[in-house]
C-alpha cells in the first residue's frame, strides 16, 4: 500500500514537472491577445510632426499661390486647391474650385498684382493641417468687381496623399484704421487759452 502511494505522488510530481517544462507558448497563450490589442495601440499612436518643418513648408505654398494669382496661372492653381476648395470672396460669395478656376479663364477675375505679409500659420500637432492669417495686396479684377485694397485671408490647408493642397479661402476687406494719437497742437483754443492762463493774484489782506 505504501508504495502504490509513492509510485503515485511521483508519477503526480512528473506530471507537473512536464507541465511546467513544456512548450512555453502554451503558458502564456492567454496574454497573446492582450499583447496584440497594445501592439495596435502603440501602431496607431504617430510620433509629434516637427511643426515647424509643417509651417515654413505651408508659407512657401502660400508665396506660391500668391505667385500663382499675380500671374493669373491656372496650371499653378489646379495643383494647389484641393478637389473640395471652397472660397469665400469679398462680397460673401462663395466659389468652388471649379467655378475659381473658370473665372480666371474667362478673364472675369484677373490680377495685375497679389501678394501676401504678415503670414502667420498654425499646424495641429500631426502635422496633417494647417491654418493661416495673412494680409493679401491685391490689385486687379474679382468676378468682375474691381479689387485695390488690402484683404485680411484666411486659408486652411490639408496633407493630401499628392501633397499639401488649400481645403479653403476666406476673404475680408480691411477697413478699420489704426486710432490717431492725440496732438496737442489741435485741441481746441478754449482748452489751450484755459491751459495757459495765468492764476489770478491772492487776494489782499484787509486786516
Amino acid at each position: 500500500m505504501r508504495r502504490m502511494f509513492l509510485v503515485s505522488s511521483m508519477l503526480a510530481m512528473a506530471s507537473l514537472a512536464l507541465v511546467s517544462c513544456g512548450d512555453p507558448g502554451a503558458g502564456n497563450a492567454g496574454n497573446k491577445p492582450a499583447n496584440a490589442v497594445n501592439s495596435a495601440n502603440n501602431a496607431m499612436v504617430a510620433p509629434a510632426a516637427n511643426t515647424a518643418a509643417v509651417e515654413a513648408d505651408v508659407k512657401k505654398l502660400v508665396n506660391d499661390t500668391a505667385a500663382a494669382l499675380a500671374k493669373n496661372d491656372v496650371a499653378a492653381l489646379e495643383k494647389l486647391y484641393a478637389d473640395n476648395y471652397m472660397l469665400v470672396n469679398l462680397d460673401g460669395s462663395v466659389q468652388t474650385r471649379a467655378e475659381r478656376l473658370e473665372s480666371f479663364k474667362s478673364g472675369e477675375t484677373k490680377f495685375e498684382s497679389f501678394a501676401y505679409d504678415e503670414v502667420t500659420v498654425r499646424s495641429n500637432p500631426e502635422g496633417t493641417g494647417a491654418v493661416v492669417i495673412a494680409r493679401a495686396t491685391a490689385k486687379g479684377m474679382n468676378r468682375g468687381n474691381p479689387v485695390a485694397s488690402n484683404i485680411r485671408v484666411t486659408q486652411v490647408w490639408a496633407k493630401t496623399k499628392d501633397g499639401w493642397r488649400q481645403a479653403s479661402g476666406h476673404a475680408t476687406s480691411i477697413t478699420a484704421a489704426a486710432p490717431a494719437k492725440a496732438d496737442d497742437s489741435k485741441m481746441p483754443a478754449a482748452n489751450n487759452a484755459a491751459n495757459t492762463a495765468k492764476p489770478p493774484p491772492p487776494a489782499a489782506n484787509k486786516d
